[in-house]
């Protein structure tokens, strides 16, 4: 038992993150990650040594060969034909057979969705082992289902360095990697999952620079080392940019003196914004909404006229539609599997004593915690405004298409707040003897003792069980 009690949370999410990374890629049936077969078709440009989509008239989108258009007809077709009898299931197993063959090309336009802005960077790996797939002549499903495993194994590579090096909350960055959520994207060919991943590392980059007291000095490598990680976020997708603002948790002393941190900040940001204002320059107009009433053109002029509509529609929408974004939050796959609610709230209330508990002893003053609650806001603020101005119809009073995945990345920024609230190193020591005892030991203090082998427990039992939802939903 206490070899178990001792196990780091780094291990721990390597072996139940490949566990049930696996479980989820098999699991779910081809292409039902939201926007998947677009995902797949650039990853499929990528790996053909192709940078920008191209531009055919009035439409935009990728030259494909005609098997994966096949593949990807035939599976959209199964699925509808699923959707109308849930008891017909479909047999996908021909088109493993099915050759690459790239002699024969077709055009695929994917204009209406907002794939065709995204760069190159979250499909590299993905698009190299699609590459070595194609040495074999594989069937465009099973390159599809490659390159879901790249992703899966970059992801975990990432968490598994972000969890390691964060000095705090360790366990609230586990909790957070294995929501059912994070799982189903990262197991997927979506740009998210390599979002997902290296949003958490960056995150856990800063806080190590801040917290971190045997970190004196923030010299080049460090600078460096930050500037090629909000390159990779900004490039990933450009609103978690605004991360930037954490290096404002770094006392000011490990720079030198505020003007040097000013300094830097300023140089990073300057960097950053060109590189990803030169890729939207690049990718402009390529994007055409799906719906009609969007425009956003249309959506900023109509914003700039009435600069205070925008609150009041983030108010609103939230008020409307917040408990929504719960199930998007924990698990909603392909937006049709909802879990019980009281389940979706158990898994989110149980990583709050994760924060609370935390045995570290490193402090982190009120301003450090502002910093981070105002740099999620900002950043959920920013991804917001994408989504209403690229998604809702103009003048709309809510805003369309928000998802709580959206939030994932930034999510740890927000337990910060609850990191030390309260003295629980001491504070089972005042319990009466006589109350939340458990054999002459203070309840609090039995949890806190056997933290991470609760923490671990649940989350498998919590996978365990929405796995089998997942399969029973398609499967049975």
């Amino acid at each position: 038992m206490n070899k178990f009690r001792d196990i780091n949370p780094q291990t721990a999410f390597l072996i139940i993150g490949l566990i049930y990374g696996l479980g989820f890629l098999l699991a779910t049936p081809a292409f039902q990650v939201p926007d998947e077969y677009e995902h797949f078709y650039r990853s499929l440009y990528v790996s053909e040594g192709h940078i920008v989509p191209e531009k055919l008239g009035n439409l935009s989108g990728v030259y494909v060969p005609e098997s994966v258009k096949f593949t990807s007809d035939t599976v959209n077709q199964e699925w509808y034909t699923f959707l109308q009898d849930r008891d017909n299931k479909t047999d996908l197993a021909p088109l493993l057979h099915l050759q690459f063959n790239s002699k024969n090309m077709v055009f695929e336009d994917i204009s209406r969705i907002a794939v065709i802005t995204y760069s190159p960077v979250p499909y590299l790996m993905s698009a190299f082992a699609i590459d070595l797939g194609k040495l074999f002549n594989l069937a465009p499903l099973v390159l599809m289902y490659i390159g879901r495993l790249a992703n899966l194994l970059v992801w975990i590579f990432l968490t598994y360095l972000a969890i390691k090096i964060t000095p705090v909350h360790k366990w609230v960055f586990f909790m957070l990697a294995l929501l059912p959520m994070t799982i189903f994207e990262a197991a997927s060919l979506s740009a998210d999952s390599f979002l997902l991943g290296i949003s958490f590392l960056i995150i856990a980059i800063f806080f190590k620079y801040a917290f971190d007291d045997n970190k004196k000095r923030i010299g080049f490598k460090e600078i460096y080392i930050l500037g090629i990680l909000l390159l990779l976020v900004g490039l990933a997708k450009s609103n978690y940019i605004l991360l930037l603002f954490l290096i404002f948790l770094i006392p000011a002393q490990k720079f030198g003196n505020r003007k040097n941190r000013i300094l830097v900040t300023g140089s990073l940001f300057l960097v950053v914004v060109a590189v990803v204002g030169i890729w939207n320059l690049i990718v402009n107009g390529l994007y055409a909404p799906i719906i009609p009433q969007v425009s956003i053109s249309g959506q900023i002029a109509y914003l700039l006229g009435d600069p205070f509509r925008f609150p009041y529609l983030l108010i609103n929408t939230f008020i409307s539609r917040g408990l929504s974004y719960q199930f998007l939050f924990v698990g909603n796959f392909w937006l049709d599997i909802p879990l019980p609610t009281w389940w979706l709230g158990f898994y989110l209330i149980t990583i709050i004593p994760a924060a609370l508990l935390d045995k570290n002893r490193i402090n982190i003053t009120r301003n450090q915690k502002l910093i981070s609650a105002v740099t999620f806001i900002l950043n959920a603020i920013i991804a917001c405004a994408l989504v209403y101005i690229t998604w809702t119809p103009v003048g709309q009073n809510v805003i369309d298409g928000i998802q709580g995945r959206y939030f994932i990345p930034i999510f740890p920024l927000l337990f910060l707040l609850l990191y030390k609230v309260k003295d629980f190193e001491n504070y089972y020591k005042k319990i009466d003897s006589n109350k939340l005892v458990i054999k002459d030991k203070a309840v609090v203090k039995i949890i806190r003792e056997n933290l991470n082998l609760i923490l671990i427990a649940y989350v498998v039992i919590f996978l365990s069980i929405t796995l089998l939802i997942f399969i029973t939903r398609y499967y049975i």
